[in-house]
């Protein structure tokens, strides 16, 4: 197997939901060793998960800690002193108050790289509010954006949580930057990300009208219209320079078409000639003229697209309840590492004793913190 690039960081995911999932996922693609710390539950009736869905979950070790008792919150900063990486998305000052805030933990982990992950950053008049990707969408004018778009009389929900998946990004980029800053310092430091900062940098190019003097009125959206085909299948199609104009108009049969002015003339052209062919063979004539489209596919089309297949984007690993699971694999590719889904999604306190063992406890501290209630357990079914 080659050699992953973040082999031997150990990062503690304090993180919930969407965001902060979606980054330490990634960083256990790349190798590090990601101990997820899960609350306590209730498992009388069925096993519990670990927080987060089981794809954003893959490749990671849960230890479950109550960390509103005192020896649940000792574990945990046990486990920080010994890490590399810390990643945590609750409200801004609720770490702080447990003691585990970046102030408290940095003084004793000078190299620690600490990631908070919120709706409107660490510190301001805002910061205090609570949010979800919805959150971002609506006021950091993602939602709007879509309306004008679709030309649609409200605005509307997005099929996906944008927000919360480019902030986990931005949040996972903001730690390999710290650790590369970290080998030229010596030092870690705090990234602050938030789901508001993260939405509008994924819109920057479009707020530029806004920013700079255009009245509202002309903004204009970026939209690739989608043609329908004879067969009631659709087409997505750039129009881009003329150069990819003249492989449309041959795909097509119209060598030597003339590019209309205007986009929506261009477009409606184009509409004209998709609306003669059935998709598969208006999919065969753009590829053969080189020119770029997209033949629309359901969710379930997609993931068999042959593409991934290739590039064996879809993977299968382990699961502690199914017994195995599809799923997305890592979209980074290298020359000289690997980066791969690393093992199955952890059920929450699936390796609490390990986890313990790991962080000094002997057999009997580790039986006193789950009987008082500190840490719990959690064994796979049989």
């Amino acid at each position: 197997m080659a050699r992953k690039i973040l082999e031997g960081v150990r990062v503690v995911d304090f993180t919930r939901v969407v965001a902060g999932p979606y980054c330490t996922r990634m960083l256990a693609d790349l190798g590090a060793d990601v101990v997820k710390v899960d609350a306590p539950f209730q498992a009388e009736r069925k096993p519990v998960r670990a927080n987060g869905s089981v794809q954003n979950n893959l490749g990671k070790r849960s230890i479950a800690l109550d960390l509103k008792h005192p020896d649940g919150t000792e574990v945990a900063r046990r486990l920080i002193a010994s890490a590399d990486v810390v990643v945590e998305n609750f409200t801004p000052g609720v770490m702080g108050r447990l003691g585990l805030g970046y102030a408290e933990v940095s003084a004793s982990n000078a190299r620690l790289v600490y990631a908070s992950i919120s709706g409107f950053g660490q510190q301001g008049s805002f910061s205090h509010r609570r949010a979800y990707g919805a959150t971002a969408h609506a006021e950091a004018g993602w939602l709007w954006v879509q309306q004008q778009a679709q030309r649609a009389p409200e605005p509307f929900a997005p099929g996906v949580t944008v927000a919360d998946l480019v902030t986990g990004a931005t949040a996972f980029s903001g730690i390999l930057a710290a650790l590369y800053d970290r080998e030229r310092t010596g030092r870690g430091q705090w990234v602050d990300t938030a789901l508001m900062d993260a939405q509008l940098h994924a819109l920057s190019e479009v707020a530029g009208p806004a920013l700079n003097g255009a009245p509202i009125e002309a903004w204009q959206p970026f939209r690739h219209p989608v043609h329908r085909t004879r067969d009631g299948r659709h087409l997505t199609i750039n129009l881009g320079e003329p150069h990819n104009w003249e492989r449309l108009a041959a795909a097509f049969g119209h060598i030597g078409s003339p590019m209309p002015a205007g986009p929506a003339e261009a477009n409606a052209m184009v509409a004209t000639w998709v609306a003669a062919f059935d998709a598969a063979d208006a999919a065969r004539r753009l590829s053969a003229a080189g020119a770029p489209y997209g033949l629309t596919m359901t969710m379930y089309e997609a993931v068999a697209h042959p593409y991934f297949g290739e590039r064996r984007m879809i993977t299968e690993v382990g699961d502690p309840l199914d017994g195995h699971v599809r799923a997305v694999d890592s979209s980074f590719f290298f020359s000289e590492a690997e980066s791969t889904a690393a093992g199955p999604a952890p059920l929450a306190g699936q390796h609490t004793r390990a986890i313990l063992a790991e962080a000094g406890y002997d057999a009997r501290a580790v039986e006193t913190l789950i009987g008082v209630g500190a840490a719990q357990e959690q064994a796979p079914p049989a």
